[in-house]
């Protein structure tokens, strides 16, 4: 225990640029200050995704992403990818979301999920699937696209941590990474994992990602205190870039047209 407890905190110490960016993310969205200022207004924030090959320390550090923002008060939804669950439809959206209606009576569930209970309840494990046809599957990423920006809204600051995204079933992985650019219009701060030689084409959001806005992709390895800025193979801090929150297809009911209550992030780096 002791050994895996040093082995741990070794890990992070070398991880003193992501924990950095951890740390900045959580402070401007819950309106804290992480240079020793005046607590300000939350801001809008973009995601934060870490790459590299298995066993760098990805899970040690999401555990420390979830600890963080529990401590300051974050509203925490966590799902992990698995191999063995690829295969079952909208998996790691039932991790993520289901624990946030676990033990609600069917009249609270139908009051929060409104209009979309028939569609997404099913889907999440929350209730019965009703007779006829199944949803569409752009019916159902729709609905689920209302349900979080809801709960972002309602339990805000919200982060959701996705670990292990590369063994993520397709149907959830492709809508989160959809839905990742809107985030950035939301109190929600989307942080995601992931082996890049594994990452399926889905989620290409989630990829080639710059260190921080306006920088260079960042690496790292187990042994690694600093980061490199040449290439982004093992593990980069980033702003998905690849799709903007216009072409992720329509926005859900409710979701606001600009960040919920800031002006957007400067792209210059500091």
């Amino acid at each position: 225990m002791g050994q895996r407890s040093a082995r741990s905190r070794r890990t992070l110490f070398e991880r003193e640029s992501e924990l950095a960016a951890v740390d900045e993310a959580l402070g401007e969205l819950t309106g804290l200050r992480t240079d020793g200022g005046e607590p300000g207004t939350a801001r809008a924030v973009p995601s934060l995704a870490f790459a590299g090959r298995a066993g760098i320390g990805k899970t040690t550090l999401l555990t420390e992403v979830r600890r963080r923002a529990a401590a300051q008060g974050c509203t925490v939804l966590s799902g992990r990818g698995g191999d063995q669950e690829q295969r079952v439809a909208f998996h790691v959206a039932r991790q993520l979301l289901q624990p946030q209606f676990a033990g609600a009576a069917d009249a609270d569930l139908r009051a929060a999920l409104g209009s979309w209970y028939d569609i997404v309840g099913p889907a999440l494990g929350l209730c019965a699937p009703t007779q006829g046809s199944p949803p569409d599957q752009q019916g159902l990423r729709d609905g689920l696209d209302w349900v979080l920006t809801h709960l972002a809204v309602k339990r805000a600051p919200m982060v959701l941590v996705l670990d292990d995204a590369h063994w993520a079933d397709p149907e959830s992985l492709g809508w989160l990474a959809a839905f990742a650019p809107r985030a950035e219009q939301l109190p929600l701060l989307v942080v995601v994992a992931y082996r890049p030689d594994e990452l399926p084409d889905h989620a290409e959001s989630f990829r080639d990602c710059p260190a921080g806005p306006g920088s260079a992709p960042s690496t790292w390895s187990r042994s690694a205190s600093k980061p490199s800025p040449t290439s982004c193979a093992r593990c980069s801090v980033s702003t998905p870039t690849t799709r903007s929150a216009t072409s992720a297809g329509p926005s859900p009911p409710g979701t606001p047209s600009r960040p919920w209550n800031s002006p957007p992030r400067s792209t210059t780096a500091a």
